[in-house]
């Protein structure tokens, strides 16, 4: 007497039933490590994104950026800064860039307007820096090739700068004084905005505020008027995709070299690169939280194995009397190999129906978002009936090799 599946699942179901509590305490292994599976994959998801954005407001994975080295001794000589010749030099070795943009910043520029003045970091740029940093006026206009060849008196303001400066005055045309120089406002950018998870830091909630408080001018203007005899100490730079991104910035390591006599004074890092090293950091933390969940899912299957081990022994005359009346022994193993795989499944539908309600609760502890998706559910699903699979194999086999006749004895 061939039994059928659908059999198999409801004397499985009528089992787990029956057993309630040993059925509790067989699943809660499967359930503790699907939960911690899932929460472990939703926290590595969250940062994922969170890093995702943060770069897309900063300009995106296609930025290349030349700073200064920390880790060179500029006691070996060499000076961390761009004359216009070597910028040239660069500009005409990288054709590929889409955008290229040196800059000089000021740190103690003093903004006047009337009775007011509003201290803030003023940057010299060229007009690439709306494309390279994805940042464009949200009143006005940006800093034109026609001001940079006739080094204007022209500044465009962060929206906090403005705000604080004008308040609810339209800013545009505006004189405003820069260390001695008239300077007419020409526009103004849009906000820059990303929320700091993890609590408000020096900027508050939001974490690019510091950007909002910028002004930028001609770099000829800053070069001439602003800072006489400054030089360039950051170089920005824009390929036309990610990819492009690394392959630039392998190309701008030897080419920065060789203008500086081989010395490494500035470091040539690259958006994509930072994201790439990211996600290897982040793939290290799951991995040692998904090692504990598996040790969990571990010693889950281990308890399964052995409560089925027990339940077969209790079984013993059930089964040999089914043996007895035509069930063939490949019947008798499916029906608790099925009946294991159910166990555990529940166990994974439980740990994903806790992991869910306890997804908001641990991203407001860490202070971070939390982002689930079907991938999620289908691993967790995919791992707690690969669990019942792998341990349900001996209890299933022993129940299907027993002899009928010394089954049919057992008491």
């Amino acid at each position: 007497m061939a039994i059928s599946v659908l059999e198999s699942l409801r004397v499985g179901l009528a089992d787990i039933a029956m057993r309630k509590v040993r059925s509790i305490v067989t699943i809660l292994g499967i359930v503790l490590g699907v939960m911690c599976i899932m929460v472990v994959l939703a926290i590595l998801a969250g940062m994922n994104k969170s890093t995702m954005s943060w770069m897309e407001e900063r300009g995106g994975l296609s930025k290349v950026e030349i700073g200064f080295n920390w880790q060179y001794d500029f006691k070996k000589g060499g000076e961390a800064k761009l004359n216009l010749a070597e910028l040239r030099t660069i500009k005409s070795l990288i054709p590929e860039a889409r955008a290229f943009n040196p800059n000089i910043s000021s740190w103690d520029a003093r903004l006047r307007y009337r009775d007011k003045e509003y201290s803030a970091q003023c940057f010299g740029v060229y007009p690439d820096m709306q494309i390279v940093d994805n940042w464009f006026p949200d009143k006005g206009r940006f800093i034109s090739d026609i001001d940079l060849r006739e080094s204007s008196n022209v500044i465009v303001l962060g929206s906090s700068v403005a705000k604080e400066i004008f308040g609810n005055q339209n800013p545009l045309g505006k004189k405003v004084f820069l260390k001695n120089q008239v300077m007419e406002v020409i526009g103004v950018l849009s906000e820059k905005y990303w929320e700091q998870h993890g609590g408000g830091g020096m900027w508050g909630r939001n974490a690019l505020e510091y950007m909002n408080q910028r002004s930028f001018i001609p770099l000829s203007t800053m070069m001439t008027k602003i800072s006489p005899g400054s030089k360039v100490d950051q170089l920005e730079i824009l390929a036309y995709s990610p990819e492009e991104a690394l392959a630039l910035q392998k190309k701008l390591r030897p080419i920065m070299l060789h203008i500086k006599d081989g010395k490494e004074v500035f470091r040539v890092s690259s958006a994509q690169e930072d994201m790439l090293e990211m996600q290897k950091n982040a793939q290290i933390f799951s991995a040692i939280f998904i090692m504990i969940a598996a040790i969990s899912l571990l010693v889950g299957g281990i308890v399964i194995m052995n409560i089925m081990l027990a339940s077969i022994k209790e079984r013993t005359r059930e089964i040999g009397v089914r043996l007895a009346i035509g069930a063939r022994r490949w019947d008798i193993f499916m029906q608790f190999m099925v009946q294991t795989v159910l166990i555990t499944s529940l166990g994974g539908v439980f740990g994903l129906v806790f992991g869910y309600l306890i997804l908001d609760m641990v991203g407001k502890y860490l202070q971070m978002p939390m982002t689930a998706n079907n991938n999620m559910i289908f691993s967790a699903l995919g791992v707690s009936v690969g669990i019942g699979l792998i341990f349900g194999i001996a209890p299933a086999a022993r129940a299907g090799n027993l002899d009928p006749v010394v089954a049919l004895r057992e008491e």
